[in-house]
């Protein structure tokens, strides 16, 4: 694989091609980005920009950083860089939309009380409110059918309470800190009625959960880019970074093969695997190529390729700053 694009061509067809259209519609793609060290900055800059100016969550993980082979690691990774509070905000808001209450001139990014913002706007009691939205949080929240039961506990308590209380306090921190495994405890969320941790057993469905919410809070989709160059080292650098043993890096092709074979259900989503030369490295016992795990290895590789001409919509593409050969329109 020696024939490359340009980032810049390549993010246009992505965008063309994904974001814009497909991925936008509630679509999911999982693409493979070889991409040079020093280029994996201008990508993520160039992808997170896109994001922003489409209505994208955009997140980056890095598998230096978290453990990459861990379904839950993932999640935790992602969570940690979305803005529930905000997202549970939009939801209120769109819910009392959908009731004609007036909400335009409210800031959906505000974090005063959504429930005193509608009431104010609308000439109501604040109580009345949620009083009023309460059947909806349940029927299209908490008994939401694309979501795992505990998450959607989560989200329907997060719902109601959008907004500081008046002495300034949040009652909601416990989900936060759970969702996002700043304490992975189960005792502080009990009394919100969830009972279930987010384990390796248990990520991949919460992750699918929070990738639905998403888009039902009124964000267009969601972009993860995940940097797995880390996985590919074959020796251990001791540079105080994460290593992954060979046992490691195929957990990590295993649960990346997962995403590839479940694409369906990560709703309004694209992920991009950004990794390095080390990936495509077959050579040698050591190689923590993709080699390794051939389930992966022939869902990413093309069946056909053409010497000159690069596909820019494969599943698997090399990055350049000018690109390399030609490569089609």
């Amino acid at each position: 694989m020696t024939n490359a694009i340009s980032i810049d061509d390549w993010l246009r067809r992505i965008e063309d091609e994904y974001l814009s259209t497909f991925v936008r519609d509630g679509g999911a793609a999982v693409k493979f980005a070889v991409t040079p060290d020093d280029e994996q900055p201008a990508l993520r800059e160039a992808l997170e920009r896109r994001c922003r100016e489409s209505g994208y969550v955009f997140a980056a993980l890095d598998a230096a950083a978290l453990r990459a082979h861990m379904p839950h690691d993932l999640f935790f990774g992602l969570a940690r860089q979305i803005d529930w509070r905000g997202l549970a905000r939009r939801r209120v808001l769109r819910l009392a939309a959908d009731r004609r209450y007036q909400v335009g001139a409210i800031d959906a990014e505000g974090d005063d009380n959504v429930f005193d913002a509608i009431a104010g706007a609308n000439g109501l009691e604040a109580q009345s409110v949620l009083v009023r939205l309460r059947p909806d949080i349940e029927t299209r929240v908490f008994k939401h059918p694309a979501m795992v039961r505990d998450f959607r506990v989560a989200m329907t308590s997060l719902c109601e309470l959008a907004g500081n209380r008046p002495d300034g306090s949040y009652e909601g921190q416990p989900v936060l800190d759970w969702l996002t495994g700043a304490n992975t405890r189960l005792s502080p969320v009990r009394p919100f009625l969830i009972h279930t941790a987010i384990n390796r057993a248990t990520a991949r469905r919460f992750l699918e959960s929070a990738l639905h919410w998403v888009r039902e809070a009124g964000c267009t989709g969601t972009v993860v880019l995940l940097d797995n160059r880390r996985v590919t080292v074959a020796r251990n650098p001791r540079d105080g970074l994460r290593y992954y043993t060979r046992a490691m890096t195929v957990d990590h092709y295993e649960l990346l093969r997962e995403f590839v074979d479940g694409v369906d259900r990560l709703a309004g989503t694209l992920l991009v695997v950004a990794t390095g030369d080390g990936f495509l490295d077959e050579a040698g016992h050591g190689s923590r190529g993709f080699g390794i795990y051939e389930a992966l290895k022939t869902r990413v590789m093309n069946d056909v390729r053409d010497r000159r001409l690069v596909n820019p919509v494969a599943a698997l593409v090399r990055l350049s700053h000018h690109g390399g050969l030609q490569h089609g329109s």
